[in-house]
């Protein structure tokens, strides 16, 4: 439960602190007092969305604040990886908005991610808004709260898991029909690229050294030159290079053997002798091999425009076109066996739809059972809030195939199985009973969706049931009912109810006040507890406005009365 609710520089509110009780807690106030505040900064510690708007005028951070008693409740594995050994029955969870929007969340004093908190705040607290009537009158949610009161999250996770395979499968199995139909083509187109690289017989890289091989044929005479001339200045010509480093060589060898310090640069010109004879050798025998060649500079250049044509058809490089090559002969294995890809596919295919029909079969078989046990138990809870007389239908229907994914043997079955759900109501005796949004009328869908909150509620161990305005759309004796229930489920559940109506709150616990005062030029919100003694002059104040005249005292204080009968 949540035991104390502490808020900080929050829109209108600068400080509060409320402490709950364990029973029925109710808000009242003048419209635009704050009331709808207070509920914004609960949902913020359920995690709900943060905004820089939140932060009050003036400050720099809005905080909120909230501790929750987890004595008495059943364990919470949400919870456990946040709870203090020495303290495993209380949560502390902390919200900070900063300027700019940024948000922090604490558990005990541990950073948390707003997922997460929101993960917590599902398994602590359930809030029922005036708006979730209207979505009780909308058929198609219909199926997701009779799952829900029917427990079956892990099954429908076990069938959508199936229907994500068949739906992979389908995709598969019209990709394979979609080739098939085209293999003809596709083979033809396969087969040519694979004859045309083939015959090219490309190897990787060679169009690099073609090129250069290119570049020497077409500069042959130029090259034959330069080498001729540089053999003759190293050797073969008068003064020659070779000449004036033997003569070098011949003057140092004598003066060597007078002075050891010139041994060093006679090695050297010895070695550069050799070089010489060697390099004019090489350049000797280069001249004597290069010589121009018309016809393989034309094959060369033919093969070159062949490469050239090639790469951009497969790819801009040869690496490219051999890739090319490979993969084509891959598709061409492929497409050669698509006919028994397809037949395999098919199988499995027919396999998985068993499957995902076998789980449509029983998830229908669970909510048959599910409908009839909530219509015994809606009944019931119905009878309590003054519908005697009311009968309660969760009607099944197939799903239409328009509206289905996968049809079989005249089934249907959709994201959520085969089954549509409408749930009726005749609430008078002698009426058949017929959609919701045909004949309940405002009181009627309040008790409605507040006995489907009680159940559902009751079915996850919740404790704490918040109720924002369910006054909306009743008044008069189905006030008082819908106040009466509340006070029963208080002694089962923390309820804590935002209300304008006094004949709900005679029935509180705990009653808070929320005022809207001037101060200083700033409004703010204020929240106080009434004492007992106070609380006549606020239920009179709900019935006849702000002239509270004796006459609406007695009538507060015979509702008060009235609730404690």
């Amino acid at each position: 439960m949540i035991a104390e609710l502490r808020i900080r520089n929050f829109a209108i509110i600068e400080e509060a602190a409320l402490a709950f009780g364990a029973g029925l807690n109710v808000l009242s106030g003048e419209t635009g007092a704050g009331k709808t505040i207070i509920m914004t900064a609960l949902g913020l510690l359920l995690g709900g969305r943060a905004s820089p708007e939140l932060i009050r005028s003036g400050a720099k951070e809005a905080v909120v604040e909230g501790v929750f008693a987890l004595e008495g409740e059943a364990s919470l594995p949400e919870a456990a990886e946040w709870l203090d050994p020495d303290n495993p029955r209380r949560l502390v969870i902390r919200r900070v908005i900063a300027e700019g929007g940024r948000s922090r969340v604490s558990i005990n004093d541990n950073t948390a991610t707003v997922q997460g908190l929101a993960r917590l705040g599902a398994a602590l607290v359930q809030i029922y808004g005036q708006h979730e009537q209207q979505t009780l009158l909308l058929r198609e949610n219909h199926l997701q709260i009779l799952d829900r009161h029917a427990g079956l999250e892990d099954e429908l996770a076990d069938y959508r898991a199936a229907c994500d395979r068949a739906r992979e499968i389908r995709t598969r199995l019209a990709d394979l029909e979609r080739r098939e139909r085209e293999r003809s083509d596709l083979l033809d187109l396969a087969r040519f690229r694979v004859n045309e690289i083939e015959r090219a017989q490309l190897v990787a890289a060679e169009d690099e050294e073609l090129s250069a091989e290119r570049t020497i044929l077409a500069n042959a005479t130029r090259l034959a030159e330069a080498a001729s001339a540089a053999e003759q200045a190293l050797y073969g010509g008068d003064r020659a290079a070779i000449d004036v480093v033997a003569e070098a060589h011949a003057r140092l060898d004598d003066a060597a053997a007078l002075d050891a310090k010139l041994r060093e640069p006679l090695e050297m010109i010895a070695a550069a002798r050799a070089n010489l004879e060697e390099a004019a050798h090489a350049l000797r025998a280069y001249a004597a091999r290069i010589e121009a060649d018309p016809a393989r500079l034309e094959q060369i250049e033919n093969r070159l425009q062949e490469l050239t044509r090639l790469k951009r058809k497969y790819g801009g490089t040869l690496e490219a076109a051999i890739e090319t090559l490979a993969l084509a002969r891959k598709e061409i294995a492929e497409l050669e066996a698509v006919a028994e890809n397809r037949a395999a596919t098919e199988l499995e295919m027919q396999r998985a739809l068993d499957q995902l029909f076998e789980k449509g079969v029983k998830l229908h078989a669970r909510r048959e059972c599910a409908g009839a046990e909530l219509k015994r138990r809606m009944e019931a809870e119905l009878k309590t809030l003054g519908m005697r007389n009311a009968v309660f239908e969760a009607r099944l229907a197939p799903l239409a195939a328009a509206d289905a994914e996968f049809v079989r043997d005249g089934c249907a079955l959709g994201p959520a199985g085969g089954d549509t759900v409408d749930f009726q109501l005749s609430p008078n005796l002698g009426q058949p009973p017929l959609p919701l949004a045909k004949i309940a009328s405002g009181g009627e869908l309040s008790r409605v969706m507040l006995a489907l909150k009680r159940l559902e509620a009751q079915r996850r161990g919740v404790a704490t049931m918040i109720f924002d305005e369910v006054d909306a759309g009743i008044g008069g004796a189905v006030a008082e009912i819908v106040g009466r229930k509340l006070n029963q489920l208080a002694r089962f559940h923390q309820i804590l109810c935002v209300t304008h109506l006094a004949q709900i709150a005679a029935f509180a616990g705990s009653h808070f006040v929320v005022e809207k005062i001037e101060r200083r030029g700033a409004t703010r919100s204020r929240v106080a507890i009434l004492k007992p003694a106070d609380r006549p002059a606020e239920i009179a104040r709900m019935l006849g406005g702000a002239e509270t005249s004796e006459k609406f005292l007695r009538a507060a204080r015979e509702l008060i009365d009235r609730s404690r009968a």
